[in-house]
């Protein structure tokens, strides 16, 4: 997040602050077809085409600080195992012995000296995930070691967090990331850690949670309390990633300009953070915006320098979501108990977060009725065009009462 890119969203709100309209030239988007969110075509669709092949995030790599230890992650809906191995690199094997199909692991996470089947204990190394014993092997007529490896899986690690990819051949995750790390480039994300996590079910498509944090439009609807709301929605700057990321940086309400003291909607400077610890280096915009980045499919992140929660998006069928939103920070204190300044800040997150869910549960059930024959999206929830986009990118051939057509590409940086 160097100066260019901060000037470039103070000129990029400066001109959403004085549009009568959107930009010359611009797209009008049809419809996005109702089906892709209840119906359950477009839910095949993506658990063939885009889940088995897309980065998501898995854990941190503190959760496996030694040689040995692991944590299972089975979100992609296949059991996998994260293992550090003995040569100091994190790597993710399939939780699937190549005997009978028993898991190598079961516990949650733990530590082993070899990932061993409770079934028959055929075992694998940690490092490699290559079959090291079999008992009885002189039973086994023919058995080649080599062919019963546990299957890899793309694993790599970034600012701490570790991403993982069902596709073994998966494009590096750096380059998958793109442009859209330099949002998290200012935070030193591998020093910060958990201050504490939430998790619900929602009755709803992932993509209903997915699009409720992809625009501001509805913010002062639903996160106004007694008529103040801390946003202006119609200074909000977006950009647009390649393989469907995207930021959005909103300007406070000139109410909330007002209360902490900042002399109009682009005076950034640094912000009393109270008892917070402070991220170095963070650059003042952050902290007199809210400033979020998006990361394909299913991670949002709205980032403070005091540091960010993540938000993630599981789809558990085609009707209902986990939503998980854990939150990363300077841990300065001992102990599990959070201090008070931490117990407010999340205690008004979760508000903020259970506005939004209450939301989500009704606009799933009323998009199933034949009233909504689709949804027009205007240019301010363009980032949800560009999610969908991204789908119809990895699926390939959507079929076309399903398809979005590809409208954004001169739009992406």
């Amino acid at each position: 997040m160097d100066q260019a890119l901060i000037d470039r969203i103070r000129a990029d709100m400066a001109y959403e602050y004085d549009r009568t309209g959107p930009p010359e030239g611009f797209p009008a988007f049809p419809d996005i077809p109702v089906e892709r969110h209840v119906g359950d075509e477009f839910w095949r669709l993506e658990q063939e085409h885009v889940w088995p092949r897309v980065w998501v995030m898995a854990g941190r790599a503190e959760d496996v600080p030694e040689p040995g230890d692991f944590f299972t992650f089975d979100d992609l809906g296949v059991p996998l195992v994260v293992v550090r191995g003995t040569d100091g690199e994190v790597r993710c094997f399939a939780n699937t012995c190549q005997h009978r199909g028993a898991p190598v692991v079961r516990e949650a996470r733990g530590s082993a000296r070899r990932l061993r089947c409770q079934y028959h204990s055929w075992s694998y190394d940690v490092t490699d995930g290559s079959l090291v014993a079999v008992p009885d092997e002189r039973d086994f007529v023919g058995l080649d070691r080599s062919q019963r490896c546990l299957p890899q899986v793309s694993c790599a690690v970034h600012g701490g967090f570790v991403f993982v990819n069902r596709d073994p051949e998966a494009q590096p995750l750096e380059q998958w990331l793109g442009a859209a790390a330099e949002m998290l480039a200012p935070f030193d994300c591998g020093s910060l850690r958990e201050i504490y996590r939430r998790s619900v079910e929602v009755p709803c498509n992932w993509k209903v949670t997915a699009e409720a944090f992809l625009e501001v439009y509805h913010f002062s609807h639903i996160h106004s309390h007694d008529g103040f709301a801390i946003l202006d929605s119609r200074g909000a700057a977006m950009g647009l990633y390649p393989h469907g990321h995207s930021r959005m940086i909103t300007p406070f309400s000139s109410a909330q300009q007002a209360r902490v003291g900042m002399d109009g909607w682009d005076d950034w400077k640094p912000l009393d953070q109270g008892p917070f610890p402070v991220i170095d280096g963070v650059p003042d915009m952050v902290g007199c915006t809210s400033t979020a980045v998006s990361l394909f499919p299913n991670i949002i992140i709205p980032l403070a320098p005091v540091g960010f929660p993540i938000n993630l998006f599981w789809p558990i069928d085609a009707h209902t979501t986990r939503l998980d939103w854990i939150y990363y920070g300077p841990r300065d204190w001992e102990g599990d108990e959070l201090p008070r300044y931490w117990e407010i800040l999340a205690r008004n997150y979760d508000r903020i977060m259970g506005e939004d869910t209450a939301n989500m549960a009704p606009i799933h059930a009323s998009m199933a009725s034949p009233a909504l024959t689709g949804m027009p999206i205007n240019y301010q929830e363009r980032r949800i065009w560009h999610l969908h986009e991204q789908l119809d990118a990895m699926i390939g051939d959507v079929p076309e009462h399903l398809r979005v057509p590809r409208l954004l590409d001169p739009y992406v940086e």
